[in-house]
């Protein structure tokens, strides 16, 4: 105990002299928090919440560590310290939540858990990195950022494929680096089939006896969305028996505030510049965060290179690829992306299960596409539940294994 408040003193008197005014001031009232917590022996965990769309990762897990008790001591670093409604659900103090520019100094955190590769821990904890998202989009992260991470929880055997390729390729040494098999706690509630279709359809005013047709593309530039997005919803409303639903990834709804707003959005609000379709009866832009409930209520996906794919095609339903040559021509290469265009195109590992369901490459064959999946939903349906087999861990129990992965790795 006495050896771990000295080494934090030490990196607080580095940061002290590293930043500003505001930053001593936050070290000194967590510092001295993580203090009385060692000294009343509690583990410190902080949860790395880079956006708050992130918060549906990182939620099932603490809540099922809570429901076993442990002394355990939570703290938030977060960009997004004002959104006092988005984080209550963590039930963390004011005092115990801070901007994430300080964490990598705080050594008295015994665990950092990240829903992103891009948050950085302190050296010295257990820093656990818990996907946001299922195996796609890319070849591999970049290193660094991998390498901020000691402790991976995969969702499923193709993911442990992908991480694997990625370290390979890298030649980074596995010795000290775990992959645990976990699942996708995000998913949780989804498997266990607590939403119902009519219910969700009728909570959003939408007919009931239509098919729904579900548009959530990628977040990415050069994917749908910034490429060609509205012309894929007009399209789609020429469909007029059919409710269109628009659900867009959880960080093309970062507010302007934070300093990721460019990078995830391209700098546009896009609730604000979709609302033009809301003039039709059948069409419903649905800005939560969480896609679940839409999952449900939808009969076929039109995505692109978005993760979101996959997760439809546990539920055994038909997803419509539509081709985006910018991502991989143009995107692939920038540093964030790092992959190889044929790998992530035509590998099951990255390519978002396109290989078992329909490629659009011209959105005039969009409405056929549309039409032949509704009317033969079963097709592609046996290599889809191959492809399932191997998406998830622990199917609907993604939490509690996450949990139990927890505490083991903090001894308790």
């Amino acid at each position: 105990m006495l050896k771990r408040i000295k080494r934090g003193f030490v990196l607080l008197l580095k940061a002290i002299c590293d930043f500003k005014f505001l930053a001593i001031l936050q070290f000194s009232v967590i510092g001295a928090s993580m203090i009385w917590d060692i000294l009343h022996n509690k583990k410190i965990l902080i949860l790395y919440i880079e956006e708050l769309g992130f918060i549906q990762y990182i939620m099932p897990v603490v809540e099922e560590l809570k429901k076993r008790n442990p002394p355990i001591s939570y703290y938030i670093a977060t960009d997004y310290i004002s959104f006092k409604r988005e984080l209550a659900p963590f039930s963390v103090s004011k005092i115990k939540t801070f901007y994430p520019g300080i964490c990598h100094y705080l050594w008295f955190a015994d665990m950092f858990l990240s829903a992103s590769v891009y948050g950085k821990g302190p050296k010295s904890a257990i820093r656990v990195n818990i996907s946001h998202n299922q195996p796609t989009k890319f070849e591999c992260y970049p290193k660094e950022a991998v390498l901020n991470y000691n402790v991976h929880f995969l969702t499923g055997p193709l993911h442990r494929e992908q991480y694997e390729n990625m370290f390979k390729k890298y030649k980074i040494q596995t010795n000290n680096i775990q992959m645990l098999n976990i699942g996708y706690p995000k998913s949780d509630a989804l498997l266990q089939g607590v939403y119902k279709r009519d219910d969700i359809l009728r909570s959003l005013g939408l007919n009931l006896r239509n098919p729904t047709i579900l548009y959530a593309p990628a977040w990415d530039p050069g994917a749908s969305l910034r490429s060609f997005g509205e012309d894929v919803i007009e399209k789609l409303l020429a469909l007029k028996n059919a409710n269109i639903i628009v659900k867009l990834h959880p960080v093309s709804y970062t507010p302007e505030i934070s300093p990721n707003f460019e990078f995830y959005t391209g700098g546009i609000n896009w609730v604000d510049k979709l609302s033009r379709f809301e003039e039709y009866s059948n069409f419903r832009h649905v800005v939560d965060y969480s896609i679940d409930p839409l999952l449900v209520a939808g009969d076929v996906m039109v995505t692109d290179i978005s993760s979101v794919a996959l997760e439809f095609i546990v539920l055994d339903k038909p997803v419509i690829y539509l081709d985006c040559p910018e991502y991989f021509e143009k995107t692939l290469k920038m540093p964030a992306w790092n992959s190889d265009p044929e790998f992530v195109r035509n590998d099951p590992r990255a390519n978002a299960g396109r290989h078992v369901g329909l490629v659009v490459e011209d959105l005039t064959k969009l409405l056929d596409a549309v039409d032949r999946s509704i009317n033969n939903p079963a097709k592609f349906s046996d290599k889809r539940k191959t492809l399932s087999k191997k998406l998830l861990y622990n199917p609907g129990n993604g939490a509690k294994f996450a949990a139990k992965a927890i505490l083991g790795l903090l001894r308790i």
